[in-house]
Formats: C-alpha cells, sequence, structure tokens
C-alpha cells in the first residue's frame, strides 16, 4: 500500500539545525549568568528583576527570531532604505532626547523600557550593505558608498559615545566587502589611511576612554582606581582554574565588587565560575553560530542573501571576539556586551532577530539530491 503524505499545515523550512542547537543551549545559559551575577556575594542573596527581565527579553528575541526564520529574508531588500532611514532616526533621536548614564547617552525610554538603538543600528547596515551591493559590482564609485552608508551610523554612535558599537559597525563593512569581492589591495588602502588617521580620532575622545588605552599599556597603573575592573577580572578568571568556583560562586570570590561583571566582563565572570572549560565551551557555542552563519552565505540562493549573512555573522564575530578579548586583556577596555550571553535586553533581541535570518536564508538554500528525493518519497 502506498504511505500517505503527512498533513503538514506549515511545512517546516530545512534550517540549520546545528545553529538551533547553539542558541538553544546560549540563551538559557546567559539568562542563568545574569541571574548568578546579580547574587549579592557577602550575603548570598539575589535581586530576581534582572534575571526576570532578561528573561522576558528572552522569550520576546525567540519569538522574533522564528518570526524572521519563517519570512522570506528577500522581503527586506525593497524596505532596505526604509530600514536604514528608521536605525540612523533612532541614533539621532539618542543624541536629542536619549537618557544618559555613566557618562554616556545610549538609550531611548519607551513607555517605561529602555531600548539602545546603536543594536538595531547593525541590523539596518547589514541589511542596507547587503541590498545596495548586491546590485553592483565593487568599484571604486559603489565602494565609495558603502562607506558613507557606514560612516554616517558610525559617526552618531560616536557621538554618544560608544566605541564598542562602532567597532563592529566597521566590522560589518569591512567582512560585508570582503564577500562582495573587494580586492585586499583595495582594502590594504584603505585601512592604511584610516590607521593614518586614527590619531586624528583623539582629538575628541573623552578623559575616561583616554584613561583606558592607558591602563592597557600600563597594567599596573592605577590599580585601585581605573584599573581595578580588568585587574579583578584578571584575578577571577586565573583563580576559576579548570572547572571554576562553581556557578552562583563567581561573585564571591573576586568580581563582586566590578560593576559590569554582567555586561562588559561577563566573560570573566563566567570563567570564574565555570572555568577553562566553561570558557571553552562558550567559546564552542559562538563558534558554531559564527561557522554555520558563514555557511548559510555560501548556500545563499542570491548575493542578497549571501551578503546578508556575511554581514549579521560579522554580528556576532566581532563582538564576540572584542569582549572575550578585552576580557584576556588583549584589547583595551570598551562597552561591548558579550553575545547571547550579556545582559541587555535590546543586544539579546537583535542577536536572536539575526539568527532568524540566517535561518531564513538557510533554509531557501537550493536542495540537494537527497532532499529531493526525500521530498519525492513523501510527495
Amino acid at each position: 500500500m502506498m504511505r500517505q503524505a503527512l498533513p503538514l499545515p506549515i511545512p517546516l523550512p530545512r534550517s540549520d539545525r546545528w545553529l538551533w542547537l547553539a542558541v538553544a543551549v546560549l540563551v538559557p545559559l546567559g539568562v542563568l549568568m545574569v541571574y548568578s551575577a546579580s547574587l549579592d556575594g557577602a550575603h548570598g542573596s539575589a535581586s530576581s528583576a534582572e534575571a526576570l527581565r532578561q528573561g522576558a527579553y528572552a522569550v520576546l528575541g525567540l519569538a522574533a527570531m522564528l518570526v524572521a526564520a519563517r519570512v522570506d529574508y528577500r522581503l527586506l531588500a525593497p524596505f532596505a532604505a526604509v530600514v536604514y532611514g528608521f536605525g540612523l532616526l533612532l541614533l539621532a533621536a539618542v543624541l536629542v532626547i536619549g537618557v544618559s548614564e555613566h557618562g554616556a547617552q545610549r538609550w531611548l525610554g519607551v513607555a517605561g523600557i529602555t531600548v539602545q538603538p546603536s543594536e538595531f543600528a547593525k541590523l539596518a547596515l547589514a541589511v542596507a550593505l547587503a541590498a545596495y551591493a548586491s546590485h553592483r559590482q565593487p568599484r571604486p564609485a559603489a565602494l565609495a558608498v558603502s562607506l558613507a552608508l557606514t560612516a554616517v551610523p558610525m559617526a552618531l554612535v560616536a557621538l554618544q559615545p560608544d566605541l564598542g558599537t562602532v567597532i563592529v559597525l566597521a566590522g560589518i563593512w569591512l567582512l560585508c566587502t570582503v564577500a562582495w569581492g573587494v580586492s585586499w589591495r583595495t582594502l590594504g588602502a584603505i585601512t592604511a589611511v584610516l590607521v593614518a588617521l586614527v590619531p586624528l580620532l583623539f582629538i575628541g575622545v573623552p578623559a575616561y576612554q583616554r584613561e583606558r588605552l592607558a591602563v592597557f599599556l600600563d597594567p599596573n597603573r592605577d590599580p585601585l582606581g581605573s584599573g581595578f575592573n580588568l585587574r579583578q577580572v584578571e584575578v577571577a578568571l586565573g583563580t576559576g582554574g579548570v572547572t571554576g568556583h562553581g556557578l552562583f560562586s563567581g561573585a564571591e570570590s573576586h568580581l563582586d565588587a566590578v560593576s559590569a561583571r554582567s555586561s562588559d566582563f561577563m566573560f570573566g565572570f563566567l570563567g570564574a565560575e565555570l572555568g577553562l572549560l566553561g570558557g571553552l565551551l562558550l567559546i564552542a557555542l559562538l563558534a558554531t553560530v559564527v561557522t554555520r552563519g558563514f555557511a548559510a552565505s555560501t548556500r545563499a540562493p542570491d548575493t542578497f542573501g549571501r551578503l546578508l549573512a556575511v554581514s549579521l555573522t560579522a554580528t556576532v564575530l566581532v563582538q564576540g571576539v572584542v569582549n572575550i578579548a578585552v576580557n584576556l586583556r588583549l584589547l583595551p577596555t570598551t562597552g561591548i556586551p558579550l553575545p547571547f550571553i550579556s545582559q541587555g535586553g535590546s543586544a539579546l533581541v537583535v542577536m536572536l532577530v539575526a539568527v532568524g535570518l540566517l535561518q531564513s536564508i538557510a533554509a531557501r538554500r537550493p536542495a540537494s539530491s537527497e532532499e529531493q528525493w526525500r521530498a519525492e518519497r513523501w510527495r
């Protein structure tokens, strides 16, 4: 008897299972680490508000991820200019009516909820660059336009100031242009010019960011002041050993006095609690997201999908590398969250939407001979 096709009203897309699995581990781990970071090392108590808020954003982000995975990513291309313009509008609004905290004006208050438009700007730039480059050859004029598209949000973010996001936006442009086909000679020339202009950037750099660079160059500078956080993270990572102090005990050791342990120094906090093995597991999970993102780009059915996948993957790659490098004292301190793990609703939602779009691209890859055989079998 011939087997009848199963009644599936909404067929599942041919998505990337490894990418789903990595996110399924990363998101709960992030909420758990935020809860652990809220523990009071002296009294063993915790404020559940931060963890509950992060959990709520995780649920919202997962829902948005599933929607993005179901929607055909190609529908974004005609609206790329609108998405980009909206991102710039939000960045401009921050400079006028934004909420200030710790000397930076990076947030907007909407109905009692604080959002960070610079996170949305990463998505907006990724979509805009992919849409623009997908219909053009990487000639000098087109490359100049892509630089201008990137420079505008970078300038608005630098005024907040938010050096970490500036680095991420630059990374998105760089990897997108590499995938676009710009020659290494051209990229080298552009890089040389930008490096030559670096000294000019220090003219308007706030004093606290100059101090961060000074502490990076001199680890023994002001150990009880500007260098305190980095020294505490260094000690915490060192004493964490192979297996760590154990979950819910990292703050008790060396990071209880570090206010940014749930955001900028989350990797150091995780290393203190879960040790070298926990740090390597996290790196492996982030590497899975990055490699599967690049895999989606190589199998994308069109140029827009290929460039969009590379740009979205660059967001995860650059943020992860910079955050971990800062915690390991390989780079100067800059405010940048650890993807999927650090506290921050806007960052988490944007990361999950990016994963959803990567799944949308992966699901629409050309069918392999095995997949075609399975489709015919169940037809």
